[in-house]
């Protein structure tokens, strides 16, 4: 955060912070990393989005530098739409939001015997979520970005999607809660399908404070005539900070997919 008004060029600070917690994941096989510009409401939305992607590309650009590869990262830019109600500057709004994730490499197979095939689609899935934000205004009004990773153990592969959405919270005032990584939840699915099939329109559905949360998600995008069991899926998160009451309307957004053998 705190990127100069008008500026899209990362400071020392953001250098010296994606040089010690970012790069050294990121030049490490089988890692993936999320980069999201964001910027202040002042300022036309045309400008505020182009203004958003140039500091998450020069973001990205910086990491190119220190020897990232560029395939393991990837960009999204949302202009003033996350900056919350104070229509001025704010530091916190003028920023690249960062998520890095590890995945873990698919053993070699054994020479002999052959292994069967690994079949392409499956009933059985594991959820978890590896951190959220959520922001609300004055009247009702709530931001949500949400990060997931949806697992098939039989198939070895994993997909990271974003949850996105403005929607009806309820906090104390202007609220704000940021929840961390949380526990894998089971669940299933009435047909087959693999972990690529879950993105499209979803419901997120929230009231947590401190480590005490019940949340739900209702993944609307499926394939005709597949549905979770249960549906809609009632989930463990990780510690919240803060507290939060919303239920939104959003799309669960589709980022990296790659093999994946556990935590």
């Amino acid at each position: 955060m705190n990127f100069d008004i008008d500026g899209d060029a990362p400071k020392a600070e953001h250098k010296i912070f994606l040089d010690a917690q970012v790069v050294p994941i990121l030049t490490q096989a089988d890692s993936i990393c999320f980069l999201r510009g964001e910027a202040s409401h002042t300022g036309s939305d045309a400008h505020n989005l182009e203004l958003s992607k140039r500091r998450a590309n020069n973001v990205l650009a910086y990491l190119i530098s220190r020897g990232v590869p560029a395939s393991r990262v990837k960009v999204q830019f949302t202009g003033e739409s996350l900056a919350g109600t104070f229509l001025g500057e704010s530091s916190e709004a003028r920023g690249v939001s960062v998520l890095v994730a590890r995945t873990a490499p698919v053993p070699a197979p054994t020479p002999a015997p052959q292994p069967a095939p690994t079949p392409k689609t499956t009933t059985k899935f594991k959820l978890r979520m590896l951190g959220g934000l959520a922001a609300g205004g004055l009247k009702a009004f709530q931001i949500e970005a949400i990060f997931f990773q949806i697992w098939a153990p039989s198939l070895s592969i994993t997909s990271f999607y974003e949850y996105f959405s403005g929607g009806v919270g309820k906090g104390r005032g202007a609220s704000l809660s940021v929840t961390m990584k949380g526990p894998f939840n089971d669940f299933s699915t009435t047909s087959a399908i693999t972990t690529t099939d879950f993105g499209g329109p979803a419901r997120f559905t929230s009231t947590s404070a401190g480590p005490f949360s019940v949340n739900f998600l209702n993944m609307m995008g499926l394939p005709s005539g597949v549905a979770t069991i249960p549906n809609p899926l009632k989930i463990d998160t990780g510690f919240t900070v803060g507290i939060s009451m919303s239920s939104s309307a959003g799309g669960m957004i589709l980022g990296f997919t790659g093999p994946f053998v556990g935590p």
